[in-house]
């Protein structure tokens, strides 16, 4: 680590060249029109997957990539196409700050970001408007999704520290095109998907609509799938554009939990991980486990004003609507020991099965965003700002009762069937959050080489919660403040090195474990991380980027302290984690045949406070030492039409344990795919072959710590082949 800190203080070319010895690598995708234009897709020179991105608006400084303070990465729709990803988990191996926490068939994912997870309501964007994550993403009317890494609080306010994505959604363009898409994997999964553009006037409409069977490696896990979205954009006039958007996305599938540790020794705590591993169990296989079903509809529309070739405003809006049904046989602890085993299973391999059940599970997001850009020159230099106003309101309403009952035990090697207990006993809590925020951001050109970049929001917040018996309310209203500034320096046009400070903000609630927590299910206050971050860019060619950053992070949580009634209290600010990395990433096009996107990310994650003294000094879990990944394209010359691409990805150093007594072993995996463009009766047609896990490593993928205190092992997807055809009609 040592030596990696001391390279990227060297000049910026040494720094890449340490890190691609490292084998590090990364990624981005192409920039699209934004929503309110109705205007082809220029990709002049490039062909797909288009890796070089110039600009995201998830950084909100309105700045080429380049040349922005930040550390930003940018996934295109044609890059998840060619590795056949399907899911958030599968995309979040395209670099190596990102990773799995908790992420399961089935069930709603969840991201961390350079080791922090990322808050299901407070650190995801659609177009720039709040939205939930507690949903399945839908992926066939994203053009791209960008991902803002390190403290967000200028962006988002109310967030956590790891960072900040964006889902930008398909656009309507000039030229009218129809796309048909069928695939399917080798477990029975297909799916059919229609991309159509057309116009009505001086309307742009464009419709995804697609239907799917989904089949696993998993036993009980059938399930399906329906998604709609319509996007429509116009000029009102000359300088006026107006545009609406609108999705429909329904999933019912059984998900999968993971298993424990194996508790060896007796002591009533896991402590193994088990040997035998078969990725095709499934726990939730009971004959009454129901699926896990969601149902979101969302609405948006923009209005965008430029009153001159300097100042232009954009006022947004939106809603989302999701309804869960949370089911399903849920393994927790083993009560078959002498000494009762939490968090973990008995040596084995026996666990306790619950029958949980929350049906008719309603969560609200409405937020708005309105603000003015502009350009203007003053005591010599010249200036870019922005000034804005946002809102959102954000509300979970749950049944007045949930089942969580112990049912029997079952065992992972050889499971038993349990009968059913679906009796609705314990209490659910709601909440509800509401912010109003000003924001404002200044970028200055001092030299013609030295860039300053500063911001600041302010955050009124007011957050309740109650028990679905109007018992326990809590209430609460804060003030929080969030700046952000950035220093950059261009010694030449095609490199910069920067330094950045910032600060976020987040708020938690205590899980809805009664049986876990005194105040279970009420709202935190507000707390605050801190980043500093430093680091250069290269520009090395018109469509390659090289970039390193090293940056420290200090973010609060909240601990459990004991009482007298042997269940803890959660309180905020009990304790501190602090994350120090270094992160290196290439991504664009080598040379005419081969595209990459590569990153490396060496990360110590550790607590600096806590109200356990013991965990004072200890790696956060689940989070790895090192990470690398690699995504290679390489177009065949003589084979026209045809290109090959594969990507790697390495771990190493995920503890599983608080103390570190278990670490999950290093872990890489190989995907590959191979595409062909070409024509068939006149219509261009794609073909795609894709391999996960090609050389089929059956491994421990991740070990999250869930926060009611349970460890869940997860593992990797064995060989899975996917084919899919595309026609442009």
């Amino acid at each position: 680590m040592a030596s990696c800190l001391k390279t990227v203080q060297k000049p910026l070319a040494s720094a890449l060249v340490f890190g691609f010895s490292c084998a590090a690598f990364a990624q981005t995708a192409a920039p699209q029109p934004a929503p309110q234009k109705i205007e082809p897709i220029t990709v002049t020179g490039k062909s797909a997957p288009v890796l070089d991105a110039d600009t995201a608006e998830v950084g909100g400084f309105n700045a080429p990539l380049a040349k922005t303070p930040q550390s930003i990465t940018v996934i295109g729709s044609d890059l998840l196409a060619s590795t056949g990803a399907q899911t958030l988990s599968q995309a979040l191996k395209l670099d190596s700050s990102l990773a799995d926490s908790y992420n399961t068939l089935g069930y709603i994912e969840s991201l961390s970001i350079r080791g922090f997870l990322l808050d299901q309501t407070g650190n995801f964007r659609r177009n720039g408007l709040a939205m939930t994550n507690y949903a399945p993403i839908a992926f066939e009317n994203k053009e791209r999704i960008e991902i803002l890494k390190g403290v967000a609080g200028l962006q988002s306010g109310v967030s956590a520290p790891g960072g900040l994505v964006n889902y930008v959604t398909k656009v309507p363009l000039k030229e009218a095109f129809t796309t048909v898409t069928v695939s399917g994997d080798q477990y029975g999964t297909a799916k059919a998907h229609v991309d159509a553009n057309t116009s009505f006037g001086s309307v742009g409409v464009r419709l995804n609509v697609a239907a799917e069977r989904l089949r696993s490696q998993f036993d009980h896990t059938n399930g399906d799938r329906q998604f709609a979205s319509l996007a429509m954009a116009t000029q009102l006039n000359s300088q006026t554009s107006l545009s609406a958007d609108f999705e429909y996305h329904r999933r019912s599938q059984p998900d999968v939990p993971g298993v424990g540790l194996l508790d060896i020794n007796g002591d009533g705590v896991g402590d193994t991980l088990p040997t035998r591993i078969n990725p095709r169990l499934n726990l939730n296989n009971q004959s009454w486990s129901l699926p896990f079903q969601t149902t979101t509809t969302t609405a948006q529309v923009a209005l965008n004003h430029r009153f001159n070739a300097d100042w232009q405003a954009r006022v947004a809006a939106n809603v989302q609507n999701s309804k869960l049904n949370d089911r399903l046989a849920f393994p927790d602890g083993c009560s078959n020991a002498a000494n009762y085993v939490y968090p973990g299973l008995c040596a084995n391999g026996d666990v306790d099965i619950y029958d949980y059940r929350s049906e008719g599970e309603k969560r609200k997001v409405s937020s708005w965003d309105a603000y003015l850009d502009g350009k203007f020159g003053a005591f010599g230099m010249r200036h870019s700002v922005r000034f804005g106003f946002a809102g959102r309101s954000i509300r979970a309403d749950l049944p007045p009762t949930q089942a969580y009952n112990y049912v029997g035990s079952t065992n992972i090697y050889a499971p038993v069937a349990l009968p059913a207990d679906p009796s609705l006993t314990t209490l659910n809590t709601d909440s509800r959050e509401r912010a109003i925020e000003g924001y404002a951001s200044l970028r200055t050109d001092v030299t013609a080489t030295i860039q300053t970049f500063s911001g600041v929001r302010v955050s009124r917040l007011n957050r309740a919660s109650e028990r679905s018996d109007a018992s326990e309310a809590v209430a609460y209203d804060q003030t929080v403040i969030t700046p952000w500034a950035g220093l950059a320096w261009s010694p030449s046009a095609s490199t910069m090195l920067y330094a950045s400070w910032g600060q976020g903000v987040e708020l938690e609630v205590v899980p809805n474990r009664a049986s876990r927590f005194v105040n279970y299910g009420a709202a935190l206050p507000a707390l605050k991380s801190r980043q500093t971050e430093i680091g250069t860019k290269w520009q090395a060619s018109n469509r390659l980027l090289l970039t390193a950053a090293l940056f420290s992070i200090e973010k609060p949580y909240a601990d459990d302290v004991a009482t007298a009634s042997g269940v803890p209290i959660r309180v905020a600010g009990g304790k501190e984690a602090r994350h120090r990395g270094l992160e290196l990433a290439a991504t664009g096009r080598v040379d005419e045949a081969l595209s990459v996107q590569a990153s490396m990310t060496v990360l110590d994650a550790k607590f600096i406070k806590a109200v356990d003294p013991t965990l004072v000094g200890q790696r956060v879990t689940n989070v790895p030492r090192v990470k690398t990944s690699l995504f290679a394209d390489y177009k065949i010359a003589a084979l026209p039409g045809f290109s090959l691409n594969a990507l790697a990805v390495f771990e190493s150093g995920k503890n599983v344990t608080a103390d570190g007594s278990v670490v999950l072993p290093n872990a890489w995996q190989l995907d590959a795919g191979v595409r062909y463009q070409t024509k068939l009766m006149g219509k261009s047609t794609l073909f795609r072959l894709n391999v996960e896990n090609l050389t089929n490593r059956i491994y421990w993928r991740e070990a999250p710590t869930q926060y009611w205190g349970g460890i869940y092992l997860f593992p990797s997807t064995p060989r899975t082949v996917r084919g899919s055809v595309t026609v442009d009609f």
